[in-house]
């Protein structure tokens, strides 16, 4: 009976050899075969070879990564950064990203905002890794983008108040208007010379785009289709190294100046404006001119919307983007393409020169030219 079942044995491994070595074993013993059955036991045994490789010892497919180095930091990177847990409250990223946070805002509102750069690295750093948090335990991509969109949009509130309040301490805005007083705009929403017209234009442009932009996360985000190196360099060569900690050479343009906006809506009515070193322009005005308190804070609500509390969004939603492309050429060309959304209203300086206005200037809504007035 045991020789009976070694026999049953040996015939069976003898059929399974035969089986997995296909045409190429019969085919090595076919010594006086003609050439034509030994080039098609060849083949057999090509097309096995062929099979082997394309399947691993489990019957799954081996994928031949194109770009093998940038796999093989993301598998790593990912191990680190995607959801290893079920339950959001045992996420490292929720909490160390929320005590940097926290940890930074009270440093800011006890010893004044200052921009240091490894300060300001790792709040943008404790930021990123808390989006990741709410990305991945979010119900749906959609609502989780809402969530942090308006985190970032009262943020953005928040830290405006308090850079305004560090200007007012330093610079009070009172209704007297000083000689020589000058107003310096680099953005064309405090252009006071555009037609208003234009600037509602710019306007809808600017939301426009930004909006598209946000439709494409919305839209194509996927955890399953995302590189968490794309993510890494998006933090480094992006954020800490082109819009934070750059100042007045933000890739993003420069924060909307509230506080200039604040200073002309307080003295517009008091004053004329001039724009300085524009002979040609300021004729079309006849000299000077006024602006009426409506438009400079309706320009204000548009230049601050955009260039807040959107730039804001964009700044720390960009990884999000980035992180979603599989070549490294589109990766590279976004990090460019994606800055010129916020600095649509960028533009050379330009200084109005602000006078006291007098009471028949401020009924009349112009001011009389410098001939005129020396004629009467």
């Amino acid at each position: 009976m045991a020789v009976s079942r070694l026999c049953i044995a040996v015939v069976l491994l003898v059929f399974c050899c035969a089986e997995g070595f296909e045409g190429r074993f019969f085919g090595s013993l076919a010594l006086d075969a003609p050439p034509s059955q030994v080039q098609e036991a060849k083949k057999q045994g090509d097309e096995h070879d062929k099979f082997e490789k394309q399947y691993d010892g489990h019957g799954k497919p081996q994928k031949k990564e194109k770009y093998p180095i940038i796999h093989a930091l993301h598998e790593r990177l990912s191990a680190v950064l995607a959801k290893n847990v079920e339950n959001q409250w045992t996420d490292w990223k929720l909490w160390i990203g929320l005590a940097i946070w926290c940890a930074s805002w009270v440093k800011w509102m006890v010893y004044g905002y200052d921009e240091i750069y490894w300060q300001r690295s790792l709040f943008v750093f404790g930021i990123n890794i808390m989006i990741l948090h709410i990305l991945q335990f979010a119900p749906t991509i959609p609502a989780g983008i809402m969530l942090i969109c308006a985190i970032l949009g009262a943020q953005s509130l928040f830290q405006s108040y308090l850079h305004f309040q560090t200007q007012q301490s330093n610079e009070p805005v009172t209704d007297a208007v000083t000689p020589s007083e000058e107003f310096v705009c680099d953005t064309l929403y405090l252009d006071i010379m555009l037609p208003f017209e234009q600037i509602c234009v710019l306007f809808v442009a600017q939301i426009g785009v930004w909006w598209f932009y946000m439709t494409s996360i919305l839209g194509n985000f996927n955890f399953e289709h995302v590189n968490y190196l794309y993510w890494a360099w998006a933090f480094i060569a992006i954020q800490i190294t082109m819009i934070f900690n750059r100042g007045d050479d933000s890739a993003l343009g420069n924060a909307f100046p509230v506080h200039d906006v604040y200073r002309l809506a307080i003295k517009t009515d008091k004053v004329t404006f001039e724009l300085e070193g524009c002979d040609d322009l300021t004729s079309r005005k006849s000299g000077q001119f006024i602006v009426s308190k409506a438009g400079i804070i309706s320009r204000g609500l548009m230049g601050y919307l955009t260039n807040c509390i959107l730039r804001e969004i964009m700044a720390y939603t960009i990884p999000l983007m980035l992180m979603g492309f599989s070549e490294p050429m589109d990766f590279v060309v976004y990090c460019v393409g994606v800055n010129f959304i916020c600095t649509l209203d960028d533009m050379s300086e330009r200084k109005y020169l602000l006078t006291g206005a007098t009471e028949e200037e401020r009924m009349t809504g112009r001011a009389a030219s410098d001939a005129e007035s020396a004629t009467a």
